[in-house]
């Protein structure tokens, strides 16, 4: 693949001043060694000529070039900048959005930044996966080479905090950061407050979502009161050796199943500090935005019901998901997995038994905790579209639909420059997998996932009409769509 780097990415591989970061040089080691080629960006350049340090505009410059450049990139010019609605109030914005755009043009696979401003363009302009921050990027090199880099995972489980170890190495980041932790921490312990967890093959935590519940609470310091029924994610960490599987994401999931199950109204928590910009990054693909300050703190919440708005069926799944609009105007598909793709897809429904954190076989990889997940197939429907509800059916042993998705965005290509940058933060499938798959024009769907109280079973889909096998993908109508879901959601 083409990758092109920001210079926050460069620097610091490059600056010898500087104790070399083992992750900056592993970048550059993988990336060699499975053939990648790295980028810069011309305009790049011109950003560091206009450092006035004339020392360090030269260091700087010195290691840039020794990188290749874009050839011949395309440039953004006002028109497009404005058709995108990207801000371009200075020079910096500039480079950062000809970057962008030389990615959204196809003159990269990959962008590689740590630079958040341009991670919030990237969302902006539906390019956020295919831009990967740095630890992001390694994960995904990591993914590829001989060494494999796995860990293996007993489960979610609720526990209480009583029944934890403090003084396990993963808690040693949060001691430092706040010095009354293990106050804190002994506290909600004496109050029976819970956590979920997720260990380790040897009984150590790697994520913890410790939570809360409150009632009209003022959260922020301008004295505002959220009024209802609030749960609080007090603390949310993932051991940053576990990078990579997806954790926050699952923990995230869980909260958001345990506030719908338990008919809360609101979910929030406060954020802190550069270290937690990977956790901003997520809440704000979910629908939560920053209601003010706490202290020293940023405090974003989340409405867990469906508000009334003009949104459209996408935008109002990422800011309410798990709820969504399920209306007339939204298209409805039954689409066909074998048992082996389910089982991969949805390990959580390898069996009906048990309540969520019973289900701890899905979390052998990262496809089975994201909520963000892609279907690959090869049907030549040309008709789902971004917003569209899909509801899976498990052929030849449950023959029910146990789940469902609503459809982000819809590829339709055999090539695999394509595909791969496109679904590779969602998908375990190997790059020679989809080699494989590839041989002839692919439908690539990336949905949202959403679960199902219980599975549908072959004579509930008989009853609502849908008539014969399902053998591929089949639309339905929203009175059979009715008959199938509206009693069974969870939501």
């Amino acid at each position: 693949m083409n990758i092109l780097l920001d210079t926050n990415i460069i620097i610091p591989l490059e600056d010898t001043s500087r104790i070399l970061d083992s992750s900056f040089a592993e970048l550059r080691k993988l990336s060699v060694e499975q053939s990648h080629c790295l980028y810069i960006h011309p305009m790049q350049l011109e950003d560091i000529n206009r450092d006035k340090n004339q020392e360090r505009r030269k260091i700087v410059f010195s290691r840039l070039k020794q990188y290749s450049q874009i050839e011949n990139p395309p440039i953004l010019s006002d028109q497009e900048c404005h058709e995108l609605g990207l801000s371009q109030s200075n020079d910096n914005d500039k480079v950062d959005n000809n970057i962008l755009f030389a990615l959204y043009r196809g003159a990269a696979h990959l962008l590689v930044t740590n630079d958040e401003g341009i991670h919030r363009k990237a969302t902006k302009i539906g390019l956020q996966d295919k831009v990967y921050r740095l630890e992001q990027f390694l994960l995904l090199l990591r993914r590829y080479t001989t060494v494999p880099f796995s860990f293996d995972y007993t489960g979610v489980k609720e526990r209480f905090l009583y029944e934890i170890d403090k003084n396990q190495p993963f808690f040693e980041s949060l001691r430092l950061s706040y010095g009354g932790f293990d106050k804190w921490f002994q506290k909600c312990a004496t109050d029976k407050r819970k956590c979920w967890c997720i260990e380790d093959g040897t009984g150590n935590i790697v994520a913890i979502c410790i939570y809360k519940h409150e009632q009209d609470a003022q959260l922020t310091d301008s004295g505002d009161i959220i009024h209802g029924r609030i749960l609080k994610l007090c603390t949310f960490k993932v051991d940053i050796k576990a990078r990579g599987k997806k954790l926050g994401e699952r923990l995230l999931y869980i909260a958001f199943d345990y506030c719908v199950k338990n008919k809360l109204d609101w979910v929030y928590l406060h954020t802190f500090g550069e270290e937690q910009k990977t956790l901003v990054g997520l809440c704000l693909d979910y629908g939560f935005y920053c209601l003010g300050k706490y202290k020293q703190d940023d405090v974003y919440i989340k409405p867990m019901k469906l508000m009334e708005d003009d949104y459209g069926s996408l935008d109002s799944l990422i800011r309410y998901y798990p709820y969504f609009k399920d209306n007339e105007s939204v298209q409805k598909f039954i689409i066909p997995i074998r048992p082996q793709y389910h089982e991969d897809l949805f390990p959580d429904f390898s069996s009906m038994k048990g309540s969520l954190f019973e289900k701890d076989q899905s979390l052998y990889s990262c496809q089975g905790n994201t909520i963000k997940k892609a279907y690959l197939c090869h049907s030549k429907i040309k008709t789902i579209r971004k917003g569209d509800i899909i509801l899976f059916y498990r052929s030849k042993d449950r023959k029910s639909i146990q789940c469902m998705g609503i459809v982000e965005d819809v590829l339709f290509s055999e090539n695999i420059d394509e595909v791969f940058p496109t679904i590779a933060k969602r998908t375990v499938y190997s790059y020679s997998d989809l080699l494989k798959i590839l041989k002839k024009k692919t439908l690539v769907i990336l949905f949202r996932y959403i679960a199902l109280d219980k599975e549908i079973s072959y004579q509930q889909i008989a009853n609502a009409k849908v008539e014969g096998y399902i053998q591929s993908i089949r639309k339905i109508d929203n009175q059979q769509y009715s008959a199938l879901i509206l009693s069974l959601i969870h939501i």
